[in-house]
Order: structure tokens, then C-alpha cells, then sequence
């Protein structure tokens, strides 16, 4: 693995790769759609944008010629966001990008049908705060609809072969991801597991008719590996593991599983079990016997600011 360089890459840009088109069902997205009702929606605030990822998901069930404003806090998402959404749109001025923070945003009150972010809240130490600003930039009566997920659960050794694993491992690895996501959340780097806490963020912030609920869609992997999200999944790990980033970083997994109340010595014993576990993978991968039903805990939470 190299050295990961994190100082001249932008925030996340190492998870954009084509292994994010595959977090949502596209039937799932139009049944939330038509709950919501998101074809009255004319205007809707993506915070936390990105390259415009979930704003092509939901621009499509918008209302014809709806307005999009991608708020991201690094330049090049924000270029990367406006040439995407502008290819997708039949109004292409009316989709707009600001620079901004999702804590302060550069938005006026009360300007939106709809504000919404999609795995944002994960890396804020303030996730509320951020999202109290959702809030405020939203209409009366207006929704504000997060895609935030629990990635504890999809840091567990779960697969169709941990049967065939030393318990030892499976529990040791399953204490790494929890001392992991708790001392991320300790040192502000946000908590993982922060689609737990979305309802009760909605409830406290006044939000009406809140509703959850569940990607369908699961990162099932079986041979012969053959499917678009399989490949993408394989192709996102393997450049991953080449580079030493995301998953594969040893530091910030050290600095983490550190404030999360483990010891240097656990530690040590717990990558060593990590990279065992990783190569095994890639092996029975390449023996046609690697397996999982890959499910996860990805919410969707939406509530509406209260009329006046």
C-alpha cells in the first residue's frame, strides 16, 4: 500500500468512484418519491453535494424544470456537481453550486421546497447544527428528506463464510469496528452510526410527520461476480488497497481505534487480523468461493418543518 496523501485530495473524493451509483434501487427511489410527493417539489437545497451523485438520483422526480443549489465545502465538487446536473437538466441555468458549510450556509431562509443531503451528516462534529440549517432554509410546510447510513454494522466480518472463521477473529475485528466508529465520533470527526440518531434530531427540532426508512437495496456478491455493482464494489477495494486509503489506512484506523479506548498492543493484533481477513477474501474471491448477502443500514429519514 502507499502512503495516502490526504492534504491534496478533496474531501471524500476517494469514495465518488462508480461504486456510488449503486447505494439505491431506482423503484425503491420512485415509491419514496411518491410518497413524498416530490413531483410538487420546485426547488430543493443539496447540501453537502459532492460531484451531484444524489441530486441526478432525485432530479428526475422532481417537478418539471426544478431548481437544484449544490452547497459543497470543496471547489472541485462543486464544478464536478455543476457539469453533471446540467447535462440532466431540462432547465440547465436553473441548477446553481455554492462553496459553503453545511454548519453556516450560504442560503437564505425559508427559500426551499425541499433540503436534503445524502451521507454528509456521518462526517460532522456538529451534525445537528448542520442540520438546523436544513431546517431553516426550508419553506413552511416544506421537507427535509437525509440519507445517512449506520457503517458500524458494514465494518462487522459478516459474510457466507464466517462460519468457517476463528471466533477469536470475528470477535476481535468486530471489537475494532466498534472502538473505530466511537473514537471517530470522540475525536469530531462525526459518527458513523449518525443514521441512528436522525429521528430523534428530526423530533427535537420540531419536524412533523417524520418518517424512516431502509435502502433495499443489499451488496450481494457470489460467483461469478459478474454484476455492474460487484465489479464496481471490487474495483472501489482494490484501489483502495492499493493506495492505502479509506478502509486501508492504517494511521487513521490507529488514531481512531485509539480514542475509542483501545490499546496500542489491541491494535497492532487487530490490523493483523484486518489484513489476514482482507487477503483471505481476496483469495476465495479468486477460488469462486467468496459469498455475502451484504446488507447494510443506509436510513432515509424525511419530516416537515412545521407551518406557520
Amino acid at each position: 500500500m502507499s502512503k495516502p496523501n490526504k492534504s491534496i485530495r478533496p474531501h471524500s473524493s476517494e469514495f465518488f468512484g462508480k461504486e456510488r451509483d449503486y447505494f439505491w434501487n431506482s423503484d425503491f427511489l420512485e415509491l419514496v418519491a411518491h410518497r413524498l410527493n416530490l413531483g410538487a417539489v420546485a426547488d430543493v437545497a443539496d447540501i453537502g453535494c459532492g460531484v451531484g451523485h444524489w441530486s441526478a438520483l432525485l432530479y428526475p422526480h422532481l417537478a418539471i424544470g426544478a431548481g437544484l443549489v449544490g452547497i459543497d465545502r470543496e471547489q472541485s465538487h462543486v464544478i464536478d456537481y455543476l457539469s453533471r446536473l446540467r447535462t440532466l437538466a431540462t432547465d440547465p441555468p436553473s441548477i446553481t453550486a455554492l462553496v459553503g458549510e453545511a454548519t453556516n450556509l450560504p442560503l437564505p431562509d425559508r427559500a426551499f421546497d425541499m433540503a436534503t443531503c445524502q451521507t454528509l451528516l456521518l462526517h460532522l462534529q456538529h451534525p445537528e447544527q448542520a442540520l438546523e440549517e436544513l431546517v431553516r432554509i426550508t419553506r413552511p410546510g416544506g421537507l427535509v428528506l437525509c440519507a445517512e447510513p449506520n457503517n458500524l454494522v458494514a465494518r462487522f466480518p459478516f459474510s457466507g463464510l464466517m462460519g468457517e472463521q476463528p471466533p477469536e477473529r470475528l470477535i476481535r475485528l468486530s471489537e475494532l469496528a466498534w472502538r473505530y466508529v466511537l473514537g471517530r465520533a470522540r475525536l469530531g470527526k462525526g459518527a458513523e452510526f449518525v443514521g441512528e440518531k436522525l429521528p430523534g434530531m428530526f423530533a427535537r427540532l420540531g419536524l412533523e410527520d417524520v418518517r424512516v426508512w431502509l435502502s433495499d437495496r443489499a451488496s450481494a456478491s457470489y460467483p461469478p461476480y459478474s454484476s455492474p455493482g460487484e465489479i464496481a464494489g471490487f474495483d472501489a477495494l482494490a484501489r483502495w488497497r492499493a493506495d492505502g486509503i479509506g478502509p486501508y489506512d492504517r494511521e487513521e484506523m490507529r488514531v481512531n481505534v485509539i480514542a475509542g479506548g483501545g490499546s496500542e498492543a489491541f491494535f497492532d493484533a487487530a490490523w493483523h487480523d484486518y489484513l489476514n481477513h482482507d487477503q483471505e477474501i481476496v483469495a476465495s474471491v479468486q477460488e469462486r468461493r467468496w459469498h455475502t448477502a451484504g446488507g447494510g443500514l443506509f436510513y432515509l429519514v424525511a419530516g416537515r418543518r412545521a407551518a406557520d
